[in-house]
């Protein structure tokens, strides 16, 4: 009898059909002031991560002025849809929690993932209305101004709320472990980097110079970031007075958006520099940019892992860039770039010199700076870290989720 139920049980016939699995929901909330690399790194994983296996969602904050725009715009053309939750100046975190907690029931978000103070205290309140996992991306903590210091200790209490704390790069986790004890520590995100070729000759490329301005012999450096004061646009300025003083035959062009863009470009032609200096705004051709350029210069501050610098090693461009946050764990000193200690103006005005004076040692420092960024800091590695995360906070393996 017991074999004849084994062998009924076991038939092909009398299985029950397999019901697949719910794809894990999961929403992302960012905060975005200016499109950069946070912004970059959020949309990335999205175009990447496993559809079969996750429901993704986008949602920011609707700022005044609009200055999420670049970033929705960005995201549009990934092939994401982006909602948004109301915001001004005057915090409205009640109303703006009740926003998210009602697209985080239409979505059925089994997990929300937060990036930035406002969108973690947001994230908070959302998810006691609409209860669900919670994980928040730390990108930087860093002494800033009083201002921004005290928002890093409003969020240093919010996260306490959060089910997992990450960070997306160790310098960072290092600091966050510092600041005291989250739930089950802070694990790295990486942001990962998924590298484009841009087939262009050295023909063509020297045609789109002279297009833009730029003479054959002229050396053209480029500096990435959003305007901000961690950034260092006026010490890049000061810097680059004292490269052009050596060798006049050198341009720089800045691209970027942020709220001291103003202020920049009127230190730029008080310091006399407009006719070498160009400001391009928002750049959505990146990669195209990024090739025209011979020398990739980032003075920063306060850094993560600047995605900017990604692009331009990913490119084969040497990098003069501070050591700060997380550069030197993708820039390896005179291996695969230049590191200079922050703030060392006239250091870092020097380094830039040398490279210009030596076009082998300049190729030489691209090919292992692409080389990193090829193999070791891939997108879809990062990617298939934040799967991992996403089902171990389900108490899944990933095969379950399948």
């Amino acid at each position: 009898m017991a074999s004849c139920l084994n062998s009924y049980s076991s038939s092909p016939e009398n299985q029950f059909p397999r019901v697949a699995p719910k794809r894990i929901s999961v929403m992302h909330l960012i905060h975005s002031m200016a499109y950069g690399g946070i912004e970059t790194a959020v949309i990335n994983w999205l175009r990447k991560i496993d559809r079969a296996r996750f429901d993704v969602s986008l949602v920011c904050f609707a700022n005044p002025g609009e200055t999420e725009g670049p970033f929705v715009k960005a995201a549009t053309r990934a092939g994401l849809q982006v909602e948004k939750i109301p915001w001004h100046r005057g915090k409205p975190l009640v109303k703006s929690s009740r926003r998210l907690a009602k697209l985080m029931r239409e979505h059925d978000v089994d997990i929300l993932h937060t990036h930035n103070c406002y969108a973690d205290c947001v994230g908070a309140i959302a998810s006691r209305l609409k209860p669900a996992k919670t994980i928040a991306t730390v990108y930087v903590w860093a002494d800033y101004d009083w201002k921004r210091n005290m928002i890093q200790v409003i969020d240093k209490i919010v996260l306490r709320w959060f089910d997992r704390v990450t960070a997306h790069c160790e310098d960072t986790q290092r600091k966050g472990g510092k600041l005291g004890s989250f739930p089950g520590g802070v694990d790295t995100l990486i942001c990962g980097f998924e590298t484009r070729r841009v087939a262009m000759n050295e023909t063509e490329r020297l045609r789109r110079r002279r297009e833009l301005g730029v003479a054959d012999d002229e050396i053209l450096l480029g500096n990435v970031a959003r305007f901000y004061p961690e950034k260092a646009h006026d010490s890049l300025l000061r810097c680059f007075k004292t490269i052009l003083s050596e060798h006049p035959k050198t341009r720089l062009w800045i691209s970027g958006v942020g709220p001291l863009e103003p202020s920049i470009r009127s230190l730029c032609s008080s310091m006399g520099l407009d006719d070498n200096v160009r400001f391009l705004g928002f750049v959505e051709d990146l990669p195209i940019q990024i090739k025209l350029l011979d020398i990739q210069v980032h003075p920063s501050h306060i850094e993560g892992v600047p995605l900017a610098v990604c692009e331009g090693m990913a490119a084969g461009l040497p990098v003069v860039a501070s050591a700060v946050g997380g550069i030197p764990e993708i820039l390896n000193h005179g291996a695969s770039g230049v590191l200079v200690q922050p703030g060392d103006e006239e250091g870092f005005a020097q380094a830039v010199l040398r490279l210009i004076h030596n076009p082998q040692e300049r190729l030489r420092l691209g090919l292992a700076a692409r080389h990193f960024m090829e193999n070791d800091y891939s997108l879809d590695t990062a990617v298939r870290r934040v799967q991992r995360t996403y089902c171990d906070m389900m108490g899944l393996c990933e095969s379950e989720s399948l």
